[in-house]
């Protein structure tokens, strides 16, 4: 990439000279590629070792224009490419700028190392915004929601704890570790070169297995089923994950669906009843495969009155939990934390744990009964994808758009194009009509359910989909994008192609059924659950926006016989190396 390249530098690396040297030489040797950030003085005896001693390579500065998107493109960047992401924030404002996409990392289980500046800690060095922008312990407005954090002292302090965080940071059960570095030692010079680590040494913890007779528990359970249902959750991000979760659902005779928000068996496989409403309903006994909230998965969602969607948590499937369980549970935060009754637990790395439970499987299932099963399932499953296909063309011609079109178009668009599918619409998703091959092919949500993660994190996945060679795609949501949409000026500034399709709904409409839920239980007019929240009047001109940012745009794109051209178009913009943003008006459902 030939943008941002430092000039009059000797050849070659020099020996680290001052303590950011230090930090930057570390970095390299833990092979990070990018560092996002958004500059603050705070680091910038570490922004000037990125440039001037690492040559701005390895890693390569990133600029976003604010910090929620530098950790957000950090955060799409790990779960696209399965390795450490890396972001840099300043001191504390930039911090709590950052916070809420730290959160949603944590929630999401992405291993991420956050740098940030702080200090000067030597009273006599600080500058008269340090006092108001630094604290005693500048870690503690993220400590509650990241797995490890340090404020290191001195240059090989600098070295342990960066090293330290990257291991933590890895280990499952993963999530964001915080360093912040003392501004002070950054900027001061070296009395004597600091040794690197053999970071072999340092490695993150292993796969972790599983208890032997929560195996064989789980398999007699499953053997004994008589309609076995397999879920599997964020596993989906591991491309090995796809073959591993076919096994057990063949050779059981499974029906399967994906956990909200994952892919792991292809699409078109003829036992993937994603989808189906009833099909857990209808389960004996279910294997949830690294369901982070199993709760969620099992219990029904409700917008009614709190409370009344409760279940009596004594009926229902036996539940075999195959996952690290509560190890990532934190004390702060209830996220995942609701009363969960689990039949057997299987505390292990999901892949490790489940290739054990197969092993231990082959000798107990009945193929006959695995056989009749198949057969119904595929039944199941055929007319399943009837329903869904009849779907699409009840509401192929409506006007405004309707997003099951819009997903549909927008594959017809790629579907021959090798793509990375980043982002897309949620609740409005039509299961069974992209193919999507299997995990790894979509990069899954927030985490968190924090609004404004989605254009960082489709720039990031778009940018590890460029250097693998394929397009990033994404469906956004037009309050996601408005919330950041200066991610799209990082995307055409480093030349990062994507398609970028604009769901534009105009409102924030995930809470127009719950006003209107709570006006109908108090008895007042339901009508004007739209009040607060639709974004028109003015309507904002999406595709002009992304065009002040450098974008190739069009929109927005009202009539449905105009979509399939627009996005034909945006699909060669993109392919030509351009950040191709297609705005789209549709309805809400």
């Amino acid at each position: 990439m030939s943008v941002e390249r430092p000039a009059g530098l000797p050849a070659g690396r020099q020996p680290a000279a001052w303590g950011s040297d230090v930090v930057v030489d570390l970095l390299a040797a833990m092979d990070l590629s990018y560092l996002p950030l958004n500059p603050g003085s705070s680091f910038r005896g570490l922004h000037d070792s990125l440039v001037n001693h690492g040559g701005n390579a390895g890693p390569r500065l990133l600029l976003c224009l604010h910090e929620e998107v530098a950790v957000s493109l950090a955060h799409g960047w790990a779960k696209a490419t399965g390795r450490l992401g890396a972001a840099a924030v300043h001191d504390l404002v930039g911090l709590q700028h950052a916070s809420m996409a730290v959160y949603d990392a944590f929630c999401d289980r992405t291993p991420l190392l956050l740098l940030g500046g702080s200090g000067p800690a030597d009273p006599a060095q600080r500058r008269p915004v340090d006092w108001i922008h630094s604290a005693s312990t500048q870690a503690q407005l993220v400590r509650d929601f990241t797995v490890w954090d340090a404020e290191p002292m001195t240059p090989a302090a600098f070295v342990a704890d960066v090293t330290r965080a990257r291991q933590r940071a890895l280990s499952a059960p993963c999530g964001p570790a915080y360093v912040s570095l003392d501004a002070g030692v950054q900027e001061a010079a070296l009395d004597r070169q600091v040794p690197l680590p053999d970071l072999a040494r340092h490695a993150p913890a292993p796969p972790m297995a599983a208890d032997p007779a929560s195996v064989e528990r789980a398999a007699e359970a499953l053997a004994a089923a008589r309609f076995p249902v397999v879920v599997a959750g964020r596993v989906g991000l591991d491309p090995r994950a796809t073959a591993a979760v076919t096994e057990v659902v063949e050779l059981l005779g499974a029906a399967y669906r994906d956990d909200r928000n994952t892919v792991v068996l292809p699409t078109g496989h003829p036992q993937n009843c994603t989808g189906d409403a009833r099909l857990l309903e209808d389960a004996d006994v279910v294997l949830a495969i690294d369901v982070v909230d199993l709760n969620a998965l099992l219990r029904s969602r409700d917008r009614g009155p709190r409370g009344a969607g409760s279940a009596d948590q004594r009926t229902g499937p036996l539940v075999i939990d195959l996952s690290h369980g509560d190890l990532g549970q934190p004390s702060w935060t209830h996220a995942f934390g609701s009363p969960l009754a689990r039949d057997v637990q299987v505390l292990a790395d999901p892949l490790t744990g489940l290739a054990q439970l197969v092993a231990t499987l082959r000798d107990q299932v009945d193929s006959a009964a695995a056989e009749r099963r198949t057969a119904q399932v595929a039944e199941r499953v055929r007319r399943l994808r009837e329903a869904q296909a009849a779907e699409l063309a009840r509401r192929w011609d409506d006007h405004p758009i309707s997003p099951a079109r819009l997903v549909a178009e927008t594959w017809a668009a790629v579907r021959d194009v090798d793509h990375l599918l980043c982002l897309r619409n949620t609740r409005t998703w039509p299961e069974g009509v992209w193919q999507l091959p299997g995990a790894g092919s979509y990069l899954g949500h927030s985490g968190g359910g924090g609004v404004g993660y989605g254009p960082g994190a489709l720039v990031g996945g778009a940018l590890a989909a460029r250097d693998r060679g394929q397009l990033g795609v994404g469906i956004i949501g037009d309050g996601d994008l408005l919330m950041a949409s200066s991610a799209l000026w990082t995307a055409a500034h480093y030349r990062i192609p994507a398609l970028v399709v604009v769901n534009d709904n105009s409102s924030f409409y995930n809470d127009e059924p719950h006003q209107a839920e709570v006006a109908r239980h108090r008895g007042r007019p339901e009508e004007n659950s739209w009040i607060g929240m639709r974004i028109s009047d003015p309507a904002v001109d999406l595709a002009g926006l992304a065009r002040s940012y450098g974008c190739w745009a069009e929109g927005p794109v009202e009539d449905p016989e105009d979509l399939a051209a627009a996005l034909d178009r945006g699909r060669r913009a993109a392919l030509d190396g351009a950040v191709a943003v297609v705005h789209v008006r549709t309805s809400p459902r």
